[in-house]
């Protein structure tokens, strides 16, 4: 081995050395670093809770769209629907009652003032025109006879027939009401026997309906032409439409509040002889109203607390910035933060209204409470509280891995 072959070997285990000491060093420094870290695992994790909350605590544009939202509120509690009085059976009408006539004439005179305009357009096919439809008080689902009395047998309880007609649905009226006023039929739910045993499926069957003097069924006809003819008839004119719209809100208008009333919605079709033993009994829509009227106010004033909570969450999303909101998860937060502390604010307010309200003797406070909006609120405050805590947990866990695996000041975060 000479000289230079010497010096090149102590070179180069020199320089394994000085690495292997370098590199001790290294993890010796990173090894205090960690266990500094860990040390003051308390206070960075304090400090990271508070970062969180500087990060989605709430600027001034959140705080307008706050107000903006717990506004909305507000005004959906205080214009809801206060709670009905049942309508009394002595104030009932009869049905041919002098008040219901001239409420009709009114209404029709007040049409035909307002669509002067409208042509009248006759029918190729022998359709009624819409001056016809909307002047005629008269409507083709009142007929109760046939043209042969011997004729199928249908029962339809006289006086009573409204249970057993379709167009006297307060909700399936709009739709069977007025293909039967444009086409000149009826739609009707009757007894369906086989034997003995008796159906309970939806079960229609639809007639002919003479308008002229004689005002009685015709043949039987398959429901679904009345819908084909009906679309024949505003295909020749759209009018006829809008007037059979008017004649069947006409007609449901002056029968709701008579001694018979209209059935209940959908029954008769559900079962006809259940829908009729429920309605000779004297129960009617008007009745299921005051029933479910605590169930329907609910059902809309949730559905409006919804509403305008998926409007302020579109609204606050269209103000973030990337470049200075952070993650957008933490936007997030913000967002469920205004909501949800519209909904608090909001409930809190009608719960002390409805509490001072009761004290002082009011009856109907109870009745008049936002309880949708109560029902929403707490949902939200489970599911808002459970998603930010989900966030913050994210963050922390993140964070502290970065700060463990950094090699940069512990508190840069």
């Amino acid at each position: 081995m000479d000289k230079e072959e010497f010096r090149r070997r102590r070179a180069a285990i020199k320089a394994k050395s000085d690495k292997l000491w370098g590199d001790i060093e290294e993890h010796r420094t990173e090894e205090k670093r960690v266990i500094n870290v860990l040390h003051n695992a308390e206070s960075i994790l304090e400090k990271l809770d508070m970062t969180f909350e500087e990060r989605t605590s709430l600027s001034k544009t959140d705080i307008s769209i706050l107000m903006l939202a717990t506004a909305l509120q507000l005004v959906r509690i205080y214009c809801l629907p206060k709670f009905q009085e049942k309508y009394l059976d002595e104030n009932r009408l009869v049905h041919n009652d002098e008040i219901i006539k001239d409420m009709e004439r009114e209404e029709i005179e007040n049409y035909k003032k307002e669509h002067t305009r409208w042509e009248s357009k006759k029918s190729e096919k022998g359709y009624r025109s819409w001056q016809e439809i909307a002047f005629t008080i008269k409507v083709p689902y009142d007929a109760t006879k046939y043209s042969n009395e011997g004729f199928h047998g249908r029962n339809m309880h006289g006086g009573q027939h409204r249970i057993k007609t379709l167009g006297h649905d307060p909700i399936l009226g709009w739709v069977f009401g007025v293909a039967n006023i444009i086409s000149d039929t009826i739609t009707i739910c009757p007894e369906y026997e086989i034997g003995e045993k008796k159906f309970r499926i939806p079960y229609i069957e639809s007639y002919n309906v003479d308008m002229e003097s004689n005002f009685c069924w015709k043949e039987q006809i398959p429901t679904w032409k009345i819908f084909k003819n009906s679309f024949e008839s505003i295909g020749e004119d759209k009018h006829r439409l809008y007037a059979a719209l008017f004649a069947q809100g006409l007609h449901l208008a002056s029968d709701k509040y008579t001694k018979l009333g209209l059935p209940i919605p959908f029954l008769s079709l559900i079962d006809s002889d259940k829908a009729y033993d429920i309605y000779k009994d004297g129960y009617d829509y008007l009745d299921y109203l005051y029933d479910t009227q605590i169930l329907r106010r609910t059902l809309k004033s949730a559905s409006q607390s919804t509403v305008i909570n998926m409007i302020i969450g579109a609204i606050h999303k269209f103000f973030y910035n990337p470049n200075t909101d952070f993650d957008k998860e933490l936007y997030n937060v913000r967002t469920r933060k205004i909501i949800l502390y519209s909904n608090i604010i909001a409930t809190t307010s009608d719960v002390v209204q409805t509490a001072i309200r009761a004290y002082i003797g009011d009856e109907n406070a109870i009745k008049d409470f936002d309880l949708g909006g109560f029902l929403v609120t707490i949902y939200r405050l489970i599911t808002d509280t459970k998603y930010v805590l989900k966030i913050k947990e994210e963050f922390i866990f993140n964070e502290w891995n970065r700060i463990v695996e950094s090699k940069n000041n512990i508190f840069n975060i």
